[in-house]
C-alpha cells in the first residue's frame, strides 16, 4: 500500500513538472509531542516515522489546497487524471492511524509529508539455515512467441 502512496504522489509530481524538474523522496523519523499533535487533528503524541515528496513543479493554488485529498477532485485537464491519486494515498494513510501535511506555493512546488505511527517492534531476525537458497531463474522455461524473425533470435540469445 506504501508502495501506491508512493507511486501516486510521484506521478502527481511529475506531471507537475511539465518543464522538468526535481523530486526529491526522504525518509524520516519525528517525535510528535502534546503541542505538535495539537497541530494536526489526525496526530497523537508518540514516535512516527515519515516519507516526504517534495518537487519543484508549478505548486497547489491555495484556492484548491483544500479539496486536493477529495474524491474525483482534480486540476489536470480532462482525460488526464481521474482525481483518485491524492484520495486513495489519503486513505490508505488514515488506515494507518498516520496523516499528510502538504506545503505548496503556486510556482514554487509541493512537498507532502507523510507522518506513520513507529513500532516499537524490532525487526525479526533471518533464520540462519547454514544453507544457501537455490537461485531463482534455473529451471523455468520461457515460450517466445514473435513474427519477427530478428527480434525473436535477439531475445533467445
Amino acid at each position: 500500500m506504501l508502495d501506491q502512496v508512493l507511486m501516486n504522489l510521484a506521478v502527481n509530481a511529475r506531471d507537475a513538472m511539465t518543464g522538468g524538474g526535481r523530486l526529491l523522496i526522504e525518509t524520516g523519523e519525528t517525535i510528535v509531542d502534546e503541542e505538535l499533535a495539537l497541530m494536526h487533528t489526525d496526530a497523537t503524541p508518540g514516535r512516527y516515522v515519515s516519507l516526504s515528496v517534495t518537487d519543484t513543479g508549478m505548486g497547489i493554488s491555495p484556492d484548491a489546497l483544500p479539496q486536493i485529498f477529495e474524491p474525483f477532485f482534480t486540476t489536470k485537464e480532462p482525460g488526464k487524471g481521474t482525481g483518485l491519486g491524492l484520495a486513495t494515498a489519503f486513505g490508505i494513510i488514515k488506515q494507518h492511524a498516520g496523516w499528510i501535511k502538504v506545503e505548496s506555493q503556486p510556482g514554487q512546488g509541493a512537498k507532502f509529508q507523510i507522518f506513520l505511527p513507529a513500532s516499537a517492534a524490532s525487526a525479526p531476525e533471518p533464520a540462519q539455515t547454514g544453507e544457501k537458497p537455490k537461485p531463482r531463474g534455473v529451471t523455468e522455461t520461457i515460450l517466445i512467441v514473435e513474427d519477427e524473425p530478428a527480434v525473436r533470435v535477439l531475445t533467445q540469445g
